[in-house]
């Protein structure tokens, strides 16, 4: 008792980062006040910021997000490092409208109606298999063209949590 899982892929043995992330993890712990502080203030704000951005519809920015995060796992483990790479030389990755519904637990229905929402907004497309997947217009996420001034915000505000969370491990050494 006391003592947090190893993260994956470090069973048994303690790597440099999950011991540095013990180390993070304490300090935060014992500052919890500050560090809370800190972390509700990011994500209130980028709550606030995205719920603008999908005008109040945070459910359709969440499947939105799942789907993005499917094809940078692709891409990530593609070994590409473009900053919009084109996958055409990839298997198309996608997720279901089920498991999506699974991992949110927002209904099927409702899944479905946002998934359409988010095909006529161009920024995700359904595969043969039924599976849906980020589309790009010209190379670029269509979904990153037009959510630009939010993703700007998004890392201007995660540059400041760092900072903040940064400034509050290092005092605490």
């Amino acid at each position: 008792m006391g003592t947090s899982p190893e993260p994956k892929g470090t069973i048994g043995a303690a790597t440099a980062k999950s011991r540095r992330a013990t180390e993070i993890r304490d300090v935060f712990a014992e500052n919890y006040l500050d560090y809370q502080y800190r972390f509700v203030e990011f994500f209130v704000e980028h709550l606030e910021d995205v719920s603008r951005a999908f005008r109040g519809d945070l459910q359709q920015m969440l499947i939105l997000a799942i789907i993005g995060q499917v094809t940078l796992r692709a891409v990530r483990d593609a070994g590409i490092r473009d900053q919009d790479p084109s996958l055409s030389n990839l298997e198309r990755p996608g997720i279901s409208a089920s498991r999506i519904a699974d991992v949110t637990a927002i209904p099927r229905q409702t899944v479905r109606r946002k998934l359409e929402l988010l095909r006529q907004k161009g920024w995700i497309t359904q595969l043969p298999n039924n599976s849906w997947t980020m589309c790009n217009r010209d190379g670029i996420s269509g979904a990153r063209v037009d959510l630009n001034e939010v993703d700007q915000r998004a890392i201007d505000r995660v540059a400041r949590l760092f900072t903040d969370l940064e400034a509050l491990v290092n005092t605490c050494r």
